[in-house]
């Protein structure tokens, strides 16, 4: 929601005077403040009040710690995502972490739970947002060819957006940038400073959607699917280009017929360029640790019955550990679930549609060209056909 404010808010001593945090608190006057020298997890949250209060489970802790704010400094900002486990087809890609653990929202499956868990248990947003371009910079002309920067794979894009201004700043930047795009992936609705912007066709904005249902029990705290609807129609409306993701599926009872109402509702009011599919899947870690980090218990734990490793173990160069993949639905599973959504898909649209961290042989099984993976997350495409056969990553 455009309205939420943090709880409590730790700052930096090195950003205190920074534009960006000076309009933060402005927004949050009411809000008390608090400052730090050392931006270790100790020390944010032995500054803060409500970290140090903290009591209960470590999902008691995750939650309410959502409502704790670092501003930090634009340190390490820009990187590159690769998945290690080169059996599951995910290109790499560039990450723009303008924010990390950044969302308020307590969707019951996200993977961000386990990352940053109670010993980071604060939204952390950077400022000094001419150093971040400095960064930017700096990786496209080392790289030398148009890249992508998704500033959606540690935080909702657009959800603190009234507070950070961080679309209206980089927005229009990236719109005279001739080799960068923006990538920013939301739940939000929270678009209406970002219309008026020039943005020249360098942002990119996807939606994560969901059926309405699975929404309301499971996204808990943001905007409905109907809400999110009216945002990307906004968005397309004012000429960016609009991708969606529709993931997690999860197959409750009477899915097909309502996931096949959610994908005519999608087409009757937005035209997605590309839509990424994903159904329900877990770390390792997080599956076994599910019965902690579920706050709607067995409602949720249903749905993981039967679930299995993607992959046998393997061990791959860096790892402590031999890796699985994640846990999921069995494979025959997973590619009737995905047969049917893509089948609904093609009755409004011949937009390209990509799987998400998916096993090669579910994408082969539908049909879908690897040689080709038009991810939401990609700039164009990705040659994956080569990283199956050959353990190495490629992105475009």
């Amino acid at each position: 929601m455009a309205s939420w404010k943090p709880s409590e808010i730790v700052v930096h001593d090195a950003v205190r005077d920074d534009p960006a945090t000076q309009f933060f608190l402005e927004q949050c006057s009411d809000t008390p403040v608090k400052y730090v020298s050392s931006g270790t997890p100790n020390a944010v949250v032995k500054a803060s009040d409500v970290l140090t209060r903290l009591e209960g489970t470590m999902l008691d802790k995750i939650l309410l710690a959502k409502q704790v704010v670092y501003i930090a400094p634009a340190a390490d900002v820009v990187d590159v995502f690769t998945m290690t486990d080169d059996r599951m087809a995910c290109p790499h890609f560039y990450r723009l972490k303008l924010a990390s653990n950044g969302c308020f929202y307590r969707c019951e499956w996200c993977y961000l739970k386990l990352t940053y868990r109670a010993a980071f248990p604060f939204i952390t947003i950077r400022v000094q947002y001419q150093k971040i371009k400095e960064q930017i910079l700096k990786k496209l002309k080392a790289v030398g060819h148009p890249i992508m920067f998704n500033s959606g794979e540690l935080a909702d894009s657009l959800s603190m957006e009234h507070l950070t201004r961080a679309g209206r700043e980089f927005i229009p930047w990236f719109g005279q940038a001739e080799t960068g795009y923006l990538f920013m992936l939301t739940k939000s609705d929270n678009v209406d400073d970002i219309l008026d912007l020039a943005h020249n066709g360098h942002s990119i904005i996807a939606w994560s959607l969901n059926n309405e249902i699975i929404s309301q029990k499971f996204e808990i705290g943001a905007p409905s699917f109907e809400r999110r609807l009216i945002a990307a129609r906004k968005v397309q409306g004012a000429g960016y280009r609009l991708r969606i993701r529709l993931d997690p599926i999860v197959p409750f009872s009477g899915w097909e017929e309502q996931y096949a109402g959610t994908v005519e509702e999608i087409f009757r009011k937005i035209s997605p360029e590309t839509v990424t599919l994903g159904t329900l899947r877990f770390e390792e870690g997080f599956y076994r640790m599910r019965n902690t980090l579920f706050s709607k218990g067995n409602e949720m734990s249903e749905f993981l019955r039967g679930m299995e490793p993607m992959f046998p173990p393997k061990l791959f160069p860096g790892s402590k550990r031999p890796k699985s993949g994640k846990y999921s639905f069995t494979e025959e599973k997973r590619t009737e679930i995905f047969d049917f959504v893509i089948k609904e898909i093609r009755k409004y649209s011949d937009c390209p549609i990509a799987l998400c961290k998916e096993s090669a042989n579910v994408w082969n099984r539908l049909g879908l060209p690897l040689s080709e993976c038009r991810c939401v997350c990609q700039l164009d495409s990705a040659d994956m056909s080569a990283k199956m056969q050959s353990g190495t990553d490629f992105a475009s």
